[in-house]
């Protein structure tokens, strides 16, 4: 009876530890689809905002009453756990988080993140109470929790690949109420309270778990789910509209019903197309908002695609030889059905989305609806481009790249503060480094307020020229622009003069504006001041006497589609209240970086009167000689973790493809490999001051060595596939979180030494410190780049030096004092 019921234990903290663990991931894919990506970092916060005050809620209890009923407390917990999900589950549908206006968003804010953060409370609950409070190894209890997150995090990735998002979330509330279900009794029948009524524990979980399974089961199954997010970036989007509606790790892509004979869906149309072209399209839809047409075609009657000459996005096809196509971002596959109807023989169009690649190549009613995969010399590829670049050894004449990541989003800031790896120095170098002599790079991007988008594109743009060793880029570059969007054409070699005539003699019949070509002087203004630059240092020079920031994006500072400074609030505050038009570039870029600044002032209010106030009592009388230097500790080490984890979360983002990527896989390898270092920290404790003081500096080493390495490592393995680099980002992180995984541990055992009361308080100083240091860690990775922000983490670790001193000096005085 005894094994069994320790076995039960452990698999209760194993399943509420992989149901938190799937809880954050899928809350973070879903905050993507209904607000920004950048607000679905909101999740970590709140995750552990929940989680220390579901500790805290244990700390403060009744220690006996909790040690004679640790098991029953805890299946309760995971019951409301569940319960509180599917709860949160609802807001998170049907209430929008994003809204006009930056006080209106502020003013929702607090409806959807304080629902969210309740079943993490109730997890923490059970949590702790399995850690503290149970009568088995804290050693082995951490190391089941441990696997059952590592676990949780490869499970979210499977789930998000097999079911949508909100089925998903269904099924994880399943699980939580199959723990409390798991968790042994320690009372005699135990009942849980329900609007007055009383319903037994284990009877109130079996329906739990069943409805939610049968709901989430159902839900996925249906072509159409009936569970889906009703407000999407601040639009209400219905069901009825949609033809598909199909989740992934990735992104949710929905197709929506036929528009026929309407106007042709093209990004920057001349003002000289006829008006009697028309096209029959569906529209593909990922993540609510970036669109991109299905064309109807029969795979023959190219005729009827000549709208497609009047794009601006196509102006490249003007040039003559070219036979070989690369297409980065396949979409809905307008670009590679434009590389057709130019006459372009082989087309090679890759897409980091399984979905969109299947949908034009192996779901019968889309492949026939728009006959791309049968064309001959039509190659569809599910890849990272950048990857793949690195490993083909094909040749093209042109690389086009148009609008991933569309207008519509980019002037709500949706991509703000996102990491994009496709829009960097780096990136764009390695474009160009398969075109054939003569060939051509192509990209298009929003061409409006005052040109500052088209003037980053410039300044990257040159950029890579000059990382590609070009000693006169202007050569090599030609700019037009079509109503709101301008697509740049850069060549590995200096244009020729027939090359200049084809696309001026082509802009000038579509009435197209020339803004750069090598054939006229350098137009005035900011673009002529960027194309004057000689080197990339003056490119950065050049941007920082700019109220917005054009500099060129690298790896380690990719945030291409984010030009408002977030050092200067002023200026972020009156263009967001002066500015001419609600709808533009730097409008959304400024909303949406204030928005981070009312996240964080949202954060410090909540764990300031929510996690600190309610704990002041717990170090009253406490001597300052302790308190300063123990809250020092706890702090520093929760803001010194956070802003490592964040770091490198973005930065793995770039170098696995996506976002989602490095989310799963930094979770997995962080965790575990922390995990280990604290139980390690068991056996093997850091208790002098040089060893404490020496791990510190240790951290710190190792995180600067990132900062200046980082980039070199994924240059180095780029090419390799996508497990050959998760492998190798579990390989650098690992080392870097069993260091971390001491961080805790050692400080509670130097606090127990002397002033066990405190313990209480700095949990809260720590989780404080995480919640706030996740949204800091943002803005430091947009403001000074992802290398600066590992460095500032690492620092942080550094500075332990002169709290561990002033620890072991008050442990010291205390001993000496000590009768």
């Amino acid at each position: 009876m005894a094994d069994q019921s320790r076995f039960r234990f452990f698999a209760g903290v194993f399943l509420i530890a992989g149901v938190v663990m799937m809880m954050q991931i899928l809350q973070s894919r879903l905050f993507s689809v209904t607000t920004w990506y950048h607000l679905s970092f909101l999740v970590i916060s709140i995750a552990m905002f929940g989680l220390t005050l579901g500790a805290l809620k244990v700390y403060r209890g009744n220690e006996a009453e909790q040690r004679a009923n640790y098991g029953t407390l805890a299946a309760k917990a995971c019951l409301s756990a569940a319960a509180y999900l599917l709860f949160a589950l609802f807001i998170q549908l049907f209430v929008p988080l994003v809204a006009a206006n930056n006080l209106a968003t502020l003013a929702v804010l607090p409806l959807v993140a304080i629902p969210t953060a309740f079943p993490y409370y109730f997890a923490g609950i059970a949590i702790s109470l399995s850690l503290t409070r149970a009568p088995y190894r804290v050693g082995q209890t951490y190391g089941v929790d441990l696997l059952g997150a590592g676990a949780g995090c490869l499970g979210a990735l499977a789930i998000m690949e097999l079911v949508d998002t909100p089925s998903g979330l269904i099924l994880i509330a399943a699980l939580a109420g199959v723990a409390a279900l798991v968790f042994p009794k320690t009372e005699e029948a135990p009942e849980v309270a329900l609007r007055g009524k009383t319903f037994l524990l284990r009877k109130a979980a079996i329906a739990v778990a069943t409805a939610a399974a049968i709901v989430g089961v159902i839900n996925a199954a249906l072509p159409r789910p009936v569970l889906y997010p009703i407000w999407i970036k601040g639009r209400i989007t219905f069901q009825n509209v949609v033809e598909h509606d199909e989740w992934n790790s990735i992104s949710r892509v929905t197709v929506h019903r036929e528009s026929k004979d309407a106007e042709p869906y093209l990004w920057g149309p001349s003002e000289t197309l006829p008006e009697e072209y028309k096209a029959t399209f569906k529209s593909l839809i990922i993540d609510g908002d970036a669109g991109t047409p299905i064309t109807k075609f029969d795979g023959e009657d190219f005729e009827s695609l000549a709208y497609l000459a009047y794009d601006v996005t196509n102006i490249a096809y003007a040039l003559p030889d070219l036979n070989d196509a690369a297409i980065v971002g396949v979409g809905g596959g307008r670009d590679a059905l434009s590389a057709k109807y130019f006459g372009i023989e082989n087309v090679t169009a890759m897409d980091v989305n399984k979905v969109q690649i299947d949908l034009l190549t192996r779901h019968p009613k889309f492949t026939s609806y728009s006959n791309l995969s049968a064309q001959k010399g039509m190659d569809f590829i599910h890849s990272e481009a950048r990857s793949w670049f690195r490993r083909n050894e094909k040749q093209f004449d042109i690389v086009q790249m148009s609008l991933i990541d569309t207008w519509a989003a980019t002037g709500a800031g949706a991509f703000a503060l996102s990491e994009n790896g496709l829009y960097t120095v780096e990136a764009w170098t390695e474009f160009m480094a398969d075109l054939r002599p003569g060939g051509v790079f192509t990209v298009s991007r929003w061409s409006g307020d005052a040109l500052n988008d088209t003037s980053r594109m410039l300044s990257l743009a040159m950029a890579a020229q000059f990382e590609r060793g070009v000693a006169g880029p202007r050569q090599h570059i030609f700019m037009v622009a079509s109503d709101l969007i301008a697509t740049i054409v850069l060549s590995a070699d200096p244009f020729t003069q027939d090359q200049i005539t084809a696309m001026e003699n082509e802009a000038a019949a579509k009435k197209f504006d020339v803004i750069v070509s090598p054939a006229h002087p350098a137009p005035e203004g900011i673009l002529g001041e960027v194309l004057a630059a000689e080197n990339i240092a003056a490119l950065n020079a050049l941007s920082a006497k700019q109220p917005y920031d054009i500099s060129p994006p690298t790896d380690m500072r990719p945030f291409f589609f984010n030009q408002a400074r977030f050092t200067r609030p002023i200026e972020l505050i009156n263009t967001v209240l002066i500015a001419k038009s609600r709808s533009g570039v730097l409008f959304g870029q400024a909303q949406a970086t204030l928005n981070l600044y009312l996240i964080i002032i949202f954060s410090i209010v909540m764990v300031g009167f929510v996690i600190m106030r309610p704990l002041t009592k717990t170090i009253e009388k406490m001597p300052w000689s302790f308190l300063t230097p123990a809250t020092s500790y706890f702090l520093l080490i929760g803001l010194g973790f956070m802003l490592v984890e964040v770091a490198m979360l973005q930065a793995l983002g770039v170098f696995l493809g996506h976002p989602s990527y490095g989310l799963g896989i930094l979770l997995f390898s962080l965790i575990l490999s922390t995990g280990v270092g604290s139980i390690v920290s068991d056996r093997a404790p850091l208790t002098t001051l040089p060893a404490q003081v020496l791990w510190g500096l240790a951290i710190a080493g190792y995180s600067i060595f990132l900062a200046l390495n980082l980039d070199h490592i994924f240059n180095a393995y780029g090419d390799t596939a996508l497990m050959g680099r998760a492998l190798i980002s579990v390989a650098i992180i690992v080392p870097l979180g069993i260091l971390l995984g001491y961080g805790f541990p050692t400080g509670i055992r130097l606090v127990e030494q002397t002033q066990s009361r405190a313990t209480a308080w700095l949990w809260g100083v720590n989780g404080a410190a995480g919640v706030l240091g996740s949204a800091l860690a943002i803005a430091f990775n947009i403001a000074f780049g992802i290398d600066k922000t590992l460095i500032l983490g690492g620092l942080c670790y550094a500075a332990l030096a002169v709290a561990l001193a002033a620890l072991a000096k008050d442990a010291a005085k205390s001993e000496a004092t000590t009768p």
